[in-house]
């Protein structure tokens, strides 16, 4: 039999424990164990280790990698057994596994024949003993089959000698004979991943290298110092104890920026800002009084941060009545044609508190009912470049402030405002903080400084020398008078239509409405303005490369504007002012608009700069009702048709946009005003046509190299 199994092994040890049977009986138990083993010799043949012999009964002198010790302690009780005495009658020896068979071992018949004789008289006595045993019970025995061939040969295993202690207990401890029952368990080697890996590494070199501690594979096995009642729970237990003696590493600093600290000029803002719009009404006059104060006084930041804006208080200037005087005067003497003059009246400088300008009044440049705009001239503007130079080694560069600042000329102009209103200069500004650094920010004109006193208000801003595009139209129209011509050449109206489509398209896009567009409220802005005199050297590019940027127009007069993010987005004006054709269908038929009056003004430009004279327009036939509105209301074209050699397609696309801009959105987000893709559109097409056809004929350059020298003069009147 083999060890394989713990049912083998248990079976040993019931061997081992149990008392020496007869000779008879462990003949018996000796043929059986012959005929289960040739049975047992095919099944056993897939668990074969080196702790198993071939022979059955016996343990073999091999040994098995994990057996050692078992197979060690059966030597030894082999040891034992050779030590004892043996029987020389029968030629059987003392042994706990073997016993002795004569016909297996090749005896001859007449050496064991007396034996044989003696061993079946012992047997038939001890039957009849048994069967009289049984009589007297009233039992019988069965008859055996007394076959001689099939009688097994005698065997005899001697007496114990005496003083021999029978063993009572297992062979072995039952916990530490478990390690070693088959099947054996393959050893794994297993390398543990730590998070003080770095840290072990610098006092054992080989750490990582080493396997899990297991029997006879292990390098160094880790054993827990006496005394030591707490489990450890890691192997890296030493690894952590010098990782806590080790000196810990310091966070890295942490660094609190301190609040800044605001000028005493600047307001600090309110805890409860009030955040949506301002204005809530569904309908409303966005030029009303009431309404720009509200705004002005609920926005924020608050106007009073703004860059350039001061509030004087309760003090009065007192300053425009002198102001008027003198320019009516000045404008008397130069249309005298006598220039000499009996009495020199000296111009009126003007200096308000917290600015660092003095300003001369030089002329008016343009009359208005309530606010007449003048030109002005910076006294210091010789000596500021050198005051600014000696400051600059101890002054804080800021941004915004200083060479970082805009650049401001030494010729500006200055709009005076009866009652006085810091509207204007809220929209400029707001405008050029939305629109940050881009080209259509170069489009609007720039507000530096905003002085409200109690009885006037002094708005101080860029001035261009080169006129608006009335002024244009009108030169233009006066120099073909003669010959019979119209206004502007189609290609130079398209190059300013386009300028204003770009410039209007981002303003719409920032929820900023002009709302008084006309030819007079757009300057031009030619390139000649610029520091480097910059000329244009190649054909006209929309994106503004080659100089192009720096010619275009730029828009004014903001008196009107309307900021719609103080509004709910679904709000509509009523205009309750006396209209005049110049306004839009909308306001002129006392219907709802928003902003349809930029779109009007847009086309009432490019009409005038066209056919040199203002827009009439008329209802298609067939079209809404007189107060119809949206898809099915009135649609509005020109009155005058195109001329045939002009761009037919691409002008009526425009007027029809710009006309019936309320049923053209259609696309448009949210289905609604504002139509910036229509803009986009016309704008794109138009920019399509010049690429390719602005230097036939004269040529779009050629064009403004003559509007340069035809307004140049105006420019330079002083």
């Amino acid at each position: 039999m083999t060890i394989h199994t713990k049912a083998a092994t248990d079976e040993i040890y019931e061997i081992f424990n149990a008392p020496l049977a007869s000779a008879e009986q462990q003949t018996d138990e000796q043929s059986s164990e012959e005929s289960e083993d040739d049975d047992d010799d095919d099944d056993d043949d897939d668990y074969t280790s080196g702790g198993e012999s071939t022979c059955t009964g016996r343990i073999s002198g091999a040994t098995s990698e994990y057996g050692d010790e078992t197979q060690g302690d059966l030597a030894a009780a082999k040891g034992k057994q050779d030590e004892q005495p043996q029987d020389t009658s029968n030629n059987t020896g003392w042994s706990e596994f073997t016993i002795t068979r004569r016909e297996a071992d090749g005896v001859e018949e007449d050496e064991t024949a007396d034996e044989s004789e003696h061993s079946e008289r012992e047997e038939r006595e001890d039957t009849e003993a048994q069967d009289e045993d049984l009589a007297e019970e009233g039992l019988t025995t069965p008859e055996v089959n007394t076959n001689e061939n099939q009688r097994q040969a005698p065997h005899h295993i001697p007496m114990p000698p005496s003083g021999y202690n029978v063993p009572t207990r297992p062979y072995r401890d039952a916990q530490q004979a478990a390690y070693n029952r088959l099947p054996f368990m393959t050893p794994i080697v297993e390398k543990t991943e730590s998070s003080i890996g770095t840290i072990a590494s610098r006092h054992e070199k080989d750490y990582f290298s080493a396997k899990t501690p297991c029997p006879k594979t292990s390098q160094k096995t880790p054993t827990i110092p006496e005394g030591d009642d707490e489990l450890w729970s890691s192997p890296f237990q030493e690894a952590i104890e010098q990782a806590k003696e080790m000196p810990k590493i310091p966070p890295p600093p942490t660094f609190t920026n301190p609040k800044p600290r605001l000028p005493a000029t600047v307001a600090k803002p309110a805890d409860n800002v009030k955040k949506g719009p301002i204005i809530l009404d569904a309908q409303c006059n966005p030029m009303e009084e009431s309404i720009h104060a509200t705004i002005l006084k609920e926005i924020h930041p608050p106007l009073t941060t703004y860059d350039g804006y001061f509030d004087h208080g309760d003090e009065s200037f007192g300053r425009k009545p002198e102001i008027k005087k003198y320019c009516k005067a000045n404008a008397k003497g130069r249309s005298n044609s006598d220039k000499t003059m009996s009495t020199v009246v000296m111009p009126p400088i003007l200096k308000f508190p917290g600015s660092d300008r003095t300003y001369a009044i030089k002329r008016e440049l343009g009359a208005g009912a309530y606010a007449p705009v003048y030109l002005i001239e910076h006294l210091d503007s010789s000596t500021a470049s050198s005051t600014n130079d000696s400051d600059q080694a101890i002054a804080v560069s800021q941004m915004g402030k200083g060479s970082f600042g805009i650049a401001r000329r030494p010729v500006e102009a200055l709009k005076t405002e009866e009652p006085p209103s810091a509207w204007e200069f809220y929209i400029l500004s707001t405008v050029h903080r939305r629109l940050g650094v881009s080209r259509a920010a170069a489009s609007i004109i720039r507000a530096y400084e905003m002085h409200i006193y109690t009885d006037e208000g002094y708005l101080v801003e860029e001035y261009l020398e080169h006129g608006t595009l009335l002024d244009l139209v009108n030169t233009v129209v006066a120099q073909n008078a003669a010959s019979g011509g119209g206004a502007l050449d189609e290609t130079l109206a398209m190059f300013f239509v386009v300028e204003l489509l770009r410039t209007v398209e981002a303003l719409h896009a920032k929820g900023i409405i002009h709302g008084d567009l006309k030819a007079d409220n757009v300057m031009l802005r030619l390139n000649n303005n610029s520091t480097d005199e910059a000329e244009l050297t190649a054909p006209y590019t929309p994106t503004g490369a080659n100089n192009w940027c720096t010619t275009g127009i730029s828009l004014i007069d903001f008196g009107r504007g309307i900021d719609m993010r103080a509004f709910t987005p679904a709000v509509q004006f009523i205009a309750d002012w006396a209209t005049t054709s110049t306004d839009c269908a909308e306001m002129r038929e006392l219907r709802p608009w928003t902003y349809q009056a930029d779109y009007h003004g847009i086309a009432a430009i490019a009409h005038t700069l066209l056919f040199g004279k203002y827009i009439d327009t008329v209802v298609e036939k067939g079209t809404g009702n007189a107060l119809g509105g949206g898809s099915g209301g009135k649609r509005y074209k020109l009155k005058e048709g195109l001329k045939r050699w002009w761009q037919g397609e691409i002008w009526t696309e425009f007027f029809e946009v710009m006309l019936n801009s309320g049923q053209n959105t259609v696309g448009e987000e949210g289905g609604r005003l504002p139509v910036l893709k229509g803009m986009r559109r016309c704008r794109e097409g138009m920019e399509a046509w010049l690429v390719e056809n602005g230097e036939r004929g004269v040529g779009l350059r050629g064009m403004l190299r003559r509007v340069e020298g035809s307004v140049g003069e105006r420019g330079r009147r002083k």
